[in-house]
């Protein structure tokens, strides 16, 4: 069951570049009316994990939530991003917060600092946090472990930041069983509204930037004042659903393929950034974020 929901509505086989036939003839072998639901969740971890999916995820009984991308699954390099360490010793316990926490903000010197949570209703409150900014030189936006959400709240608020309509990317959604039955494509773009904030922008993004953080990503990269630093996104930006086999275990899945304006599907790789700034987890110990810095070192 698990095995043909995916052929028939999974949408990412050619970009992650698995062959999911080949994976029915390793693992459907390995399961008979002896396995036990221990050894069936091994076996159903291990063919989920050639995907290498953010989005794709299994959830069992008394056990935490497994993801087939290794990086979320294990947290690797999960501390080398700290939103308390930015709070005091950048921000000098000077900030402000809203979004039910989801927005953090605050300034450094002459520049401001804006790191987002999630992409949800938290983003109503941008025009009031950038009406905060008004006396800045400039402005960073820091998506760092931005775990996702809805991404139409990116697109109906971002209207401040952009001074014309951009064309941000298209995407198209299975509606079929076959392989190719899809959705015509849809283009989605940013439009011009309110007093346009024309300030130099440093956008910072990690490996655990994914879904429609990934999806304000490509927002943000249209921008001419704008450059993008930090590590490359998760590559897990296309919208999941969510299913339930019988035996009541949860898993979700990718139905939708998303390109990038440049034509490019990023689904897999990432986004990768302009300039390429990775913390260790020595300077986070040391109580420095040296990719705020050299951030902060653009202005």
């Amino acid at each position: 069951d698990l095995w043909t929901t995916f052929s028939t509505d999974y949408a990412g086989f050619e970009e992650r570049g698995v062959d999911w036939e080949e994976q029915y003839q390793i693992y459907r072998p390995q399961v008979s009316d002896e396995t036990s639901s221990e050894e069936l969740k091994e076996i159903i971890k291990q063919m989920l994990r050639v995907l290498n999916d953010g989005h794709v995820s299994l959830t069992t009984p008394d056990e935490d939530v497994y993801y087939a991308n290794p990086i979320i699954d294990q947290r690797v390099d999960d501390d080398l991003f700290d939103l308390e360490l930015i709070k005091k010793e950048y921000l000098s316990g000077d900030f402000q917060e809203s979004g039910n926490g989801g927005n953090t903000y605050g300034k450094m010197g002459k520049i401001g600092y804006l790191h987002i949570a999630w992409i949800q209703d938290n983003l109503l409150e941008l025009n009031d946090i950038l009406n905060f900014f008004s006396d800045t030189d400039g402005l960073i936006i820091d998506l760092r472990h931005n775990g996702g959400g809805n991404f139409t709240f990116a697109f109906s608020e971002f209207g401040r930041l952009t001074d014309e309509e951009r064309f941000v990317y298209r995407s198209k959604t299975k509606n079929g069983t076959g392989p190719d039955d899809y959705t015509e494509w849809y283009d989605w773009s940013i439009y011009p509204s309110g007093t346009y904030f024309n300030k130099p922008i440093v956008l910072l993004t990690d490996r655990y930037t994914i879904s429609a953080g990934e999806r304000m990503v490509m927002a943000c990269k249209t921008l001419p004042n704008l450059i993008h630093m930090g590590d490359t996104t998760s590559g897990a930006m296309a919208t999941k659903i969510g299913k339930e086999l019988a035996n009541g275990w949860y898993y979700s899945l990718v139905t939708q393929k998303i390109e990038f304006r440049d034509g490019i599907s990023y689904e897999g790789p990432g986004l990768p950034p302009d300039i390429f700034v990775k913390n260790t987890s020595e300077e986070m110990e040391a109580g420095q974020d040296r990719t705020l810095e050299e951030a902060l070192a653009r202005f």
